[in-house]
């Protein structure tokens, strides 16, 4: 075959680029996320109704990172498909599922106890989101040309310097515990004939305390089709809302939750726009995932007039 020239050719590229990117193991040991769903399982996930895989060992070694976790098989339940969107049944069971959750730690006073495993938005790792928006805009930018409006594009822009107060005006209110990752893809149904009666949620490495419209805004922004978030998204939000008050919720008025809610949207965009940078465009499902996903975020910019949170 031919040689490689010498210090150069593709194979030599490929590992001086592979050097330079911190292995994944790294980057999850930086943002905790080993021992973040490790602490879900073995201290949290007992606490709650919103139902998970149940977990038989959750082990986490500091020292080492180490970790071990053996949970129960979903094999029997149908997941979700974000590409394809959720059904108005997958949306209503998670939206009320999901409120059990944030209903049961809404500003409880154990969560000051679990800052240093399950941290506030706004707080280390879970900070700098203007810098971190911008460190991969103008690459993605260049993705979102000829797909999304030159509105969106433009609050994708912003966001580079008005991502910060956003967060911070979000955690001015209530939290509670989040899932951090409530999309289709995390979500495990059980149910007949393509209805859903129930829902196990997966992949706890991101949660975080935050407003819990958070969750409900973050799934609807890139896992729900732009028709079916438009015609149910204020009742399902009505619903969570009153879901709320009925479990003992006082103070949080659906005005509030609505604008958080508005907030949460614009999370997703930056949660897609900060890994679709980095993610590999080439391959096609993970193509389609930021194809659809920024599609649907596209609409909800207009339709809930959401730069104006960005002005």
């Amino acid at each position: 075959g031919r040689r490689a020239r010498p210090g150069g050719g593709p194979a030599t590229l490929v590992a001086k680029l592979q050097s330079s990117i911190p292995p994944m193991r790294d980057v999850a040991n930086a943002y905790g996320l080993y021992e973040r769903e490790v602490v879900f399982y073995r201290d949290i996930a007992s606490t709650i109704a919103l139902r998970s895989p149940r977990c038989y060992v959750a082990e986490y070694e500091p020292a080492s990172h180490a970790f071990v976790l053996v949970m129960e098989d979903l094999g029997g339940l149908t997941p979700g498909d974000q590409i394809a969107g959720l059904s108005l049944d997958q949306l209503r069971i998670a939206v009320d599922q999901v409120a059990g959750l944030h209903a049961r730690w809404w500003s409880r006073a154990e969560l000051k106890g679990l800052e240093d495993r399950v941290q506030p938005m706004g707080v280390a790792p879970y900070h700098d989101y203007n810098a971190r928006h911008a460190a991969g805009w103008e690459t993605f930018d260049k993705f979102l040309a000829r797909r999304v409006s030159k509105e969106t594009r433009r609050v994708g822009e912003r966001l580079c310097h008005t991502l910060d107060g956003v967060i911070a005006d979000m955690m001015a209110g209530p939290r509670t515990l989040c899932h951090g990752d409530f999309r289709g893809d995390n979500m495990m149904f059980a149910g007949r004939k393509g209805r859903a009666t129930g829902l196990a949620c997966v992949d706890w490495q991101l949660a975080l305390q935050a407003p819990g419209p958070f969750d409900i805004g973050y799934m609807m922004s890139a896992s729900v089709d732009a028709g079916m978030r438009r015609r149910h998204e204020k009742r399902l939000l009505r619903g969570y809302h009153r879901r709320l008050l009925a479990a003992g919720v006082e103070g949080y008025s659906f005005k509030a939750c609505l604008l958080d809610y508005r907030r949460a949207l614009l999370i997703g965009f930056t949660y897609l726009s900060q890994s679709g940078a980095v993610a590999d465009l080439s391959h096609p499902r993970t193509r389609a995932l930021y194809d659809v996903g920024m599609r649907r975020i596209d609409a909800a910019i207009r339709e809930q007039k959401l730069a104006r949170l960005v002005a």
